[in-house]
C-alpha cells in the first residue's frame, strides 16, 4: 500500500456545534449549525510516533459539510440531537488522484440534563447511534462503514471570577463503539470560552482521542483506515454575535501528538442559529 495508518478526519471530527453550544433547547426551540471543515494531511505517523511523509509526495484531504440540530422533547431536560455530514475526499500523488464525495455517518441520539452541580455548573449526558450512509466502494474510503453507539458525560458552566456572562467552559468524556468488530473509541475534550467584547469571542479547546482495534482496518489501494491509533489535538476559534439567535465562527485546528495515524491541519466556519 502506498499509504500506511492514515485515518480520515470525518473519525475523529467532534461536531463542533455540540461542543461549544451544550445547553438543551427550551420547549418550541430548535438549535441549527451549519458547519464548513477543510482537513488536509500529507505526514504519517507510525506505532512509535515517529513522523514520515507519504511516499510519491502523496496527501489526503477533505471538507466536511454539517448541519447539527437540536429540539426540545421534554422542556430543557431532555433534547432531541442530530448530525448529518457530507464529506468530499481526495487522494493523490504523482500516478493517482482519486475523488470521492458522498454522505458520512449520520448520528442521532438524545441529550438530557442530569444535575445541577453549584450555582454555575451543569451535569449533562448524551447517548446517540451512528448510522453509516455509505458502502466503502469508492475510495478514499469516508470510515469505518459499521454501525455504532456513543455515550457521552458534561460538565459545562462558567466561572464567576472570570465574569459569569464573559466566559464559558466545559469538561467532557466520550465513549464510542462501532458493532460487529469495530473499535472502541475514548475522548475526552475540554474547552474554555471568553467574551472579548459585547460581540467577540474568543474559544479554545485541547481533545484527546484513543481508539482500540487492533484487529479491524478497512483497506484499499492507496490508504488503510486503522483502528488503533491516539491523537491529541488543539483547537483555536473567534467568533463574533450577530444577534443573540445568531452567531458565526470561524478558526483553525492543529494535531500536536499523534500514534499509529495521519498528522493534520486544517480550518472550519460555523454559525449557531436559534429558532
Amino acid at each position: 500500500m502506498k499509504i500506511k495508518f492514515l485515518i480520515l478526519f470525518l473519525l475523529l471530527n467532534t461536531c463542533i456545534c455540540y461542543s461549544q453550544n451544550p445547553w438543551l433547547q427550551g420547549k418550541g426551540d430548535v438549535l441549527l449549525s451549519p458547519s464548513v471543515t477543510h482537513y488536509y494531511t500529507d505526514t504519517n505517523s507510525d506505532n512509535s510516533s515517529n513522523k514520515s511523509d507519504f511516499s510519491n509526495n502523496g496527501f489526503y484531504e477533505n471538507y466536511v459539510y454539517k448541519l447539527y440540530f437540536s429540539t426540545s422533547l421534554i422542556s430543557n431536560k431532555l433534547s432531541l440531537i442530530g448530525n448529518i455530514p457530507y464529506i468530499k475526499s481526495t487522494y493523490g500523488d504523482d500516478s493517482t488522484l482519486d475523488n470521492n464525495n458522498e454522505l458520512g455517518d449520520v448520528e442521532l441520539g438524545v441529550k438530557m440534563h442530569l444535575k445541577k452541580i453549584g450555582e454555575y455548573h451543569y451535569l449533562m449526558g448524551s447517548l446517540t447511534t451512528i448510522i453509516p450512509m455509505y458502502s466503502n466502494d469508492v475510495g478514499p474510503f469516508v470510515g469505518f462503514d459499521k454501525f455504532g453507539t456513543e455515550l457521552k458525560v458534561n460538565i459545562s458552566g462558567n466561572s464567576k471570577w472570570m465574569g459569569i456572562n464573559d466566559n464559558f467552559h466545559q469538561l467532557e468524556f466520550g465513549i464510542k463503539k462501532f458493532f460487529d468488530g469495530g473499535p472502541y473509541q475514548f475522548k475526552l475534550y475540554g474547552s474554555q470560552a471568553y467574551r472579548l467584547t459585547d460581540k467577540f469571542l474568543v474559544m479554545g479547546d485541547v481533545e484527546v482521542l484513543l481508539s482500540r482495534g487492533d484487529d479491524f482496518t478497512v483497506s484499499q489501494e492507496d490508504v488503510r483506515i486503522t483502528a488503533d491509533f491516539d491523537i491529541l489535538k488543539t483547537t483555536l476559534n473567534f467568533g463574533y454575535e450577530f444577534s443573540p439567535n445568531f452567531a458565526l465562527y470561524a478558526g483553525g485546528f492543529s494535531d500536536l501528538w499523534n500514534r499509529n495515524i495521519s498528522v493534520g491541519k486544517g480550518w472550519q466556519i460555523f454559525s449557531v442559529i436559534k429558532l
